[in-house]
């Protein structure tokens, strides 16, 4: 019997490297990215996100994200359509965005019956490592069904932590509070926190960048053995080679990607942050 043909698509909140999506033939639908009276696409081409990351301290007010137009998500997903059996379509979390209801609409119109519509529940590369479970597993030959139950078990081994420089934009976009943000910004505190289910969760406030960076590669070694990891940044390369160096002895460099954060995220963590995401292995291993 042959398998079913399925493909993934997803949106660019996801995170998945360029080169993964490729090979995975993972099709990325890009959100909008509003700065003042303008919008870009997300695709690294209308804006890239050195770009993004470079405008995003000198704004006065926070750009905004939305989802892909109606059109345009319609017809990216019919193209995949035209060639599968079945579509694995997978969104950031309907309570953040409109990207989840237009994906909705797009797949009625286009592939009625013939798809199946994941919340991630995740963001950056924790919703990212479901799209490449996902897609590995349809290239496998494993039926929806079977893809479901990998994601559905993946799912809360799932963990994403950020080193913030600043808590300003987390308080200009109301996540945080006023006060918090400007005791932290009077002494001086690094904040650590944890993103769950688009919440985001202070896990710690540290003196230095530095000890922040050390304890996210503590956070790591803690939930090791990890199944997937990736290490994250939003406009800081040179710390996040860093600090995928100093997590050698929890995962192989070569098989960390490091990945520049969304700007839907990366508008409220602010630039020159750094984080991981994880997968711990499951007790069945």
């Amino acid at each position: 019997m042959t398998a079913p043909v399925i493909k993934v698509i997803t949106d660019s909140v996801c995170d998945v490297p360029v080169d993964v999506a490729a090979r995975l033939d993972i099709t990325v639908v890009p959100a909008v990215v509003n700065i003042g009276q303008e919008s870009y696409l997300d695709d690294g081409i209308q804006i890239t996100r050195e770009e993004f990351y470079r405008r995003l301290p000198t704004l006065r007010e926070l750009p905004t994200t939305s989802a892909c137009p109606l059109g345009v998500t319609q017809e990216l997903m019919a193209a995949k359509a035209a060639e599968a059996d079945h579509l694995i379509l997978i969104t950031t979390p309907a309570h953040l965005s409109g990207i989840y209801n237009t994906f909705h609409v797009a797949a009625e119109a286009v592939a009625p019956g013939r798809y199946t519509l994941i919340d991630s529940g995740q963001i950056t590369m924790g919703m990212g490592f479901l799209v490449i479970a996902a897609a590995e597993a349809a290239a496998a030959g494993a039926d929806v069904a079977a893809i479901r139950a990998i994601l559905d078990q993946m799912q809360p081994r799932i963990h994403v932590f950020g080193a913030l420089n600043t808590l300003e934009n987390l308080r200009k976009s109301g996540r945080i509070g006023w006060a918090m943000a400007i005791t932290s910004q009077l002494l001086q505190i690094k904040p650590l926190i944890e993103v769950t289910q688009g919440k985001v969760t202070p896990l710690a406030r540290i003196r230095t960048f530095k000890r922040a960076t050390e304890r996210l590669r503590q956070l790591a070694l803690d939930l090791a053995p990890l199944e997937r990891l990736a290490v994250l940044h939003t406009g800081n390369p040179e710390g996040a080679e860093a600090l995928r160096d100093s997590l050698a002895a929890v995962f192989p460099p070569a098989q960390t990607p490091v990945v520049h954060v969304n700007p839907a995220l990366g508008t409220h963590v602010a630039a020159r942050g750094l984080g991981i995401a994880l997968v711990t292995q499951s007790q069945a291993n």
